[in-house]
């Protein structure tokens, strides 16, 4: 997938920012769990590129280049306001299921594009993992349960800096009172003694 990535960005003289995000990106973390599926964060550089044409234009270009044993979809965002998923989102199913589901969203805030930032090579070479404090705030906007395990477990091996980081973020989307209950929820399991948990002042 990250040479078909490559290969779309390069025809279009675009360039590419893509992570792994979801739970193999907390897997690669370093936490151990299981997921069925994979799935990617994906912007490509483009003034005049949108983002709902971005996800039209690159599915057709995957079912172009991956052919017929893999069904590809174009989904458009929610505009339900109570829907978490807010994401333009490329589906990619194997019919022959030799191949795990792949679920490619396109970034659609400034605060995604942010964790692009501080990556060390979002825009070429293997695709690597999303930080752990902007893991943290899509799984703070996905909100389901095994979201919430895996905020808890992120917190176990992040840096104080990352921890503050994420509870920005939480602000910033206004999910800061989530982050606090999802954490004090894990304090009271007692599976959370090691995290060091400080909620920022203000």
């Amino acid at each position: 997938m990250t040479e078909c990535i490559d290969k779309f960005a390069g025809q279009r003289n675009m360039r590419r920012l893509a992570a792994i995000i979801g739970g193999e990106a907390v897997i690669l973390h370093g936490i151990p769990r299981t997921t069925l599926d994979l799935d990617l964060l994906l912007f490509c550089e483009d003034e005049e590129n949108h983002v709902s044409n971005l996800c039209k234009r690159f599915s057709v270009f995957l079912q172009e280049e991956l052919g017929k044993q893999f069904e590809i979809r174009a989904v458009a965002a929610s505009k339900d306001p109570f829907d978490p998923i807010r994401h333009d989102l490329t589906v990619v199913e194997d019919s022959r299921h030799q191949f795990r589901r792949l679920d490619i969203l396109i970034a659609n805030y400034k605060w995604e594009l942010e964790g692009f930032d501080i990556m060390d090579s979002p825009h070429t070479g293997p695709i690597q993992p999303y930080p752990k404090p902007y893991l943290a705030g899509m799984k703070l906007m996905a909100g389901g349960a095994m979201d919430e395990e895996d905020i808890r477990n992120l917190f176990l091996i992040m840096s104080d800096s990352e921890k503050e980081k994420t509870f920005e973020l939480a602000h910033l989307i206004r999910r800061d009172r989530n982050l606090s209950r999802i954490l004090t929820q894990g304090r009271r399991r007692g599976n959370t003694g090691k995290m060091g948990i400080t909620e920022p002042e203000g």
